[in-house]
């Protein structure tokens, strides 16, 4: 111990501590307090967001918040200054407020033992719209191609097929469609069930970016069929009604049918016939029976696989109209006609129909036609064609009925040589052409005809 007590270093750690105390009694002693906010500085907090705070974002949209944040000044101690921006926060409250643009003070929230100095900017403009919603349909297209061989169907949208947009009410009249896309690129087999986001697009074909669709997705199928054509039903009749009635029309349960097959085997066909068995009519006013449809050679499918056929029917009775008058067609200029046979230009035709219809049917309702197209100088018998009243029929269908005619060029006479056609009285041969008469001089050489029908 006396060793360490008259040792030189000892002595001067000793009279370091000594000094150390006596330093800290004066202090103590004197009262005046160490302000630790003394050691701190101002500090800033940049880029505040601004909170919105008592806006009804289902009534009203927000625009034009500028600026979007701000910057703090603040001052506190040191150990209440912390580096958490959240704990920094600038508001603006909209509250009771409806459309229309403001400038509007913004508050403050800071730390327990924080201070603001400063807030740039402490005011804010904001502008305020109202909202409108209209209901639309949902329109879904189509990007890209199925597999070869395969055809798209038409899009089917689940539920209603319709959405809600909601846009401010300045954007509203620029509303043009809501639209989906679903990529077929390749597939093979039907889309189904699946959820497609929509989108809403002015009508500059522009997505709205204010606009919110509720649903803002659908379920979408799409279907993927093989190639296939509409064609309509060819109706065509067969067999023989009750004796005493007669045919008032002919109805199926489709217009047409759905062909599928290979490109070139629905290219080569325009419709499908059905056969009406006439004979299936059991003399009521309406008879019903179903015909199964197969496939035509070539074609893989049919759809519907069977029609219904109603016939409907009436008891008829048979009358003889004379004197309907024969109309010909593209006769053309250069020639002059002369009716050979008949020698009026009339016929007269047997037909069958509802005892009312045929009551009340005249000459007149009925038009026959002779068509002389294509044809030259000299005698001709022309088909004729028959157009009767709804629900009426000739009696002989299958009797094919003509006319004779004789085409001369204009300026040039007759050939004069008569032309034989069988007479119905006596089975002999009538040179003047079913009675028409005819006035020679001597010679015999015709040189006027009297001629009906056209006036040449």
């Amino acid at each position: 111990m006396d060793k360490w007590l008259t040792h030189n270093n000892f002595a001067k750690v000793l009279a370091l501590v000594f000094s150390i105390i006596l330093w800290a009694m004066v202090h103590l002693d004197s009262g005046t307090p160490v302000d630790s906010t003394t050691l701190a500085q101002p500090r800033f907090i940049d880029n505040v967001k601004i909170e919105v705070t008592g806006f009804d974002e289902d009534k009203y949209i927000l625009y034009d918040l500028e600026p979007s944040t701000v910057r703090m000044e603040v001052k506190g101690k040191r150990i209440d200054l912390t580096t958490n921006f959240s704990d920094y926060k600038a508001r603006l409250n909209l509250e009771n407020l409806g459309p229309g643009t403001f400038t509007l003070p913004l508050t403050h929230e800071l730390p327990p033992g924080v201070e603001l100095i400063s807030m740039d900017p402490s005011i804010v403009k904001v502008t305020i719209e109202a909202k409108e919603t209209r209901t639309i349909p949902v329109t879904i297209v189509t990007k890209g191609e199925p597999a070869d061989g395969l055809v798209l169907g038409t899009p089917i949208v689940a539920g209603a097929g319709t959405v809600d947009v909601t846009l401010p009410a300045s954007e509203v009249q620029e509303l043009s469609k809501v639209e989906g896309t679903v990529d077929v690129s390749g597939l093979k087999d039907s889309v189904k069930g699946k959820s497609v986001k929509l989108t809403a697009y002015d009508k500059q074909g522009q997505p709205m970016e204010n606009a919110k669709i509720s649903p803002s997705s659908v379920d979408v199928e799409v279907p993927i069929n093989k190639l296939y054509k509409n064609v309509p039903l060819e109706v065509r009749k067969a067999g023989q009604l009750p004796s005493g009635y007669v045919l008032t029309g002919v109805e199926t349960d489709v217009e047409g049918v759905v062909l599928y097959g290979s490109k070139e085997a629905l290219e080569g066909i325009s419709s499908y016939p059905v056969t009406v068995d006439l004979s299936r009519s059991d003399g009521s006013t309406e008879t019903k029976y179903s015909v199964d449809l197969t496939p035509p050679e070539g074609f893989e499918k049919i759809e519907p696989s069977s029609v219904t056929i109603t016939l409907h029917v009436k008891p008829g009775g048979q009358k003889q109209l004379d004197g309907v008058p024969v109309t010909l067609k593209n006769a053309g200029s250069s020639y002059d006609v002369k009716w050979i046979l008949p020698a009026d230009a009339k016929l007269s035709l047997t037909v069958v129909g509802p005892s009312g219809t045929l009551d009340a049917l005249q000459p007149e309702d009925i038009q026959i036609t002779a068509d002389l197209a294509h044809l030259g100088a000299g005698t001709h018998t022309v088909p004729i064609e028959v157009k009767l009243p709804e629900g009426v029929e000739l009696a002989d269908t299958a009797t094919s009925m003509t006319v004779d005619v004789e085409l001369t060029e204009k300026g040039n006479p007759t050939s004069g040589e008569p032309v034989e056609h069988p007479d119905p009285a006596d089975g002999t041969q009538n040179p003047a052409g079913n009675g028409t008469p005819t006035h020679q001089e001597e010679g015999g050489n015709a040189t006027e005809d009297v001629t009906s029908g056209n006036g040449t």
